[in-house]
């Protein structure tokens, strides 16, 4: 929608304008008549003359009324000085038996306030006055009579009216000019409003789907590494129950107990994903409290493979991402060994140095064999590709692969925070940097 000026007000500039540039016209042809009319005596010269100052003043100002140079730097002030040079020519040829036009002085102060500021406008009219009372004088043969003083009078009057007019007239002028441009504005800015609230709804749109997409990703992970995590248990479990249950019907009946508890697990597990994608179980323990668990389910659910926990080491307070992070790359890898590994034994190590968590998962099996799948997406299973994904997101690194002489090893690096004794040496190290720089020397 574009914004206009009221139609009303729009014309009635309009017709003002167009009223002011007739009533220009009107008085120059007026003026023109009666001085030629009354001339004593007419002559060609001075007809010539007169009708040549009038046509010349009538060009000039519909060049004026059509802004023809108006923009240029000394173009009004050049129109102003044609205009007086013109009613000047025109009030003097009187002394040639031309009746004297004093319209076209009244017309010249009338352009003065439509070219001008208002205090230009008034010195230019002010010297036009002076001009014009000595054209009269000269006329009068300086005689100062009381007529002649009238006669100033009322011309005087006339200025003043005619002045008055045009600066009324001018200044609606201005304030349509001002109008329309703020107008102009105001549509600007509308249409720049439109594009950017545009823009915004794209954004907007692009970060919903981003969002949904990463909250997918998220999803899948975590459905990964807790479901799939109990289920492959609960899977090793159901086999072993099949190849007990007519040897030794008690040992089963032991794996049967065992498989219903991670059955039972792998629902609470599901359960706190659809609800909020993370395990409120483990929520208030710490990471070595977890990782401990986790140790005493795979055991229970792998008996034959050794497991040691190296998890003696000065933990700072860390976030619950970071927590969940270390937790599921030990739950994935544990997992595999536990899938492909058939290994005998398995190391979980824990540590913090220099501002770094580490988390090494190794063991002496047969190594990770990938899959088809898992070849074309790079030689890593999917639990590990979102592992991947889930340490860089919070600025780590983590490695897979096979370890020396055998086995298959999982390392996991993700930054942490300083321990409390270490941020308050390292600000003691900062404020005396020379002390510590004695300290190396010495050492």
């Amino acid at each position: 929608m574009t914004i206009q000026l009221p139609t009303e007000i729009a014309r009635q500039i309009e017709r003002s304008s167009r009223l002011t540039s007739a009533a220009g016209y009107v008085s120059l042809v007026v003026g023109y008549l009666m001085s030629v009319l009354q001339a004593h005596p007419l002559t060609i010269s001075n007809f010539v003359a007169f009708s040549l100052v009038n046509v010349l003043y009538c060009a000039a100002l519909w060049l004026l009324m059509r802004g023809f140079q108006t923009r240029h730097r000394f173009g009004l002030a050049t129109y102003g000085l044609l205009f007086s040079g013109l009613a000047l020519a025109g009030g003097f040829l009187a002394t040639s038996g031309i009746e004297w036009d004093w319209l076209i002085y009244i017309v010249t102060v009338a352009l003065f306030f439509g070219l001008f500021q208002i205090r230009p406008a008034l010195f230019c009219s002010i010297a036009l006055y002076g001009v014009m009372t000595l054209n009269l004088a000269v006329l009068n043969r300086w005689q100062w009579s009381s007529q002649f003083l009238a006669n100033l009078g009322t011309l005087l009057a006339a200025y003043a009216f005619v002045g008055a007019f045009s600066l009324v007239s001018s200044l609606h002028q201005q304030q349509k000019e001002r109008a329309e441009h703020l107008l102009q504005t105001v549509e600007q800015s509308k249409r720049d409003l439109e594009a950017a609230h545009a823009q915004l709804q794209r954004s907007a749109e692009q970060v919903e789907e981003l969002s949904v997409a990463r909250e997918r990703t998220r999803l899948a992970r975590e459905m990964h590494d807790t479901l799939g995590h109990y289920l492959t248990i609960l899977n090793v479990q159901l086999e072993t129950i099949c190849k007990l249950y007519a040897r030794e019907p008690a040992r089963a009946a032991v794996e049967i107990v065992e498989a219903r508890r991670v059955a039972a697990q792998s629902m609470q597990e599901l359960r706190n994903a659809v609800a909020a994608l993370r395990s409120t179980s483990r929520s208030a323990q710490s990471l070595p409290q977890m990782l401990a668990q986790l140790g005493q389910e795979f055991q229970s659910a792998a008996g034959e493979t050794e497991l040691t926990l190296d998890l003696e080491t000065e933990l700072p307070t860390l976030s619950p991402d970071v927590q969940v992070a270390l937790f599921r790359a030990a739950q994935e890898s544990l997992t595999n060994v536990r899938k492909h590994a058939q290994a005998s034994k398995v190391l979980v190590r824990l540590r913090y140095e220099e501002h770094w968590l580490e988390l090494v998962v190794l063991d002496n099996g047969t190594g990770n064999i990938p899959t088809e799948a898992e070849k074309q997406s790079g030689g890593e299973s999917f639990g590990l590709i979102g592992l991947r994904e889930r340490v860089e997101l919070l600025g780590g690194q983590m490695s897979a692969g096979p370890a020396t002489p055998a086995g298959f090893r999982v390392t996991v690096r993700i930054p942490g925070p300083a321990l409390p004794q270490q941020r308050a040496l390292e600000d003691v190290s900062g404020a005396t940097p020379v002390l510590a720089g004695e300290r190396g020397s010495e050492g």
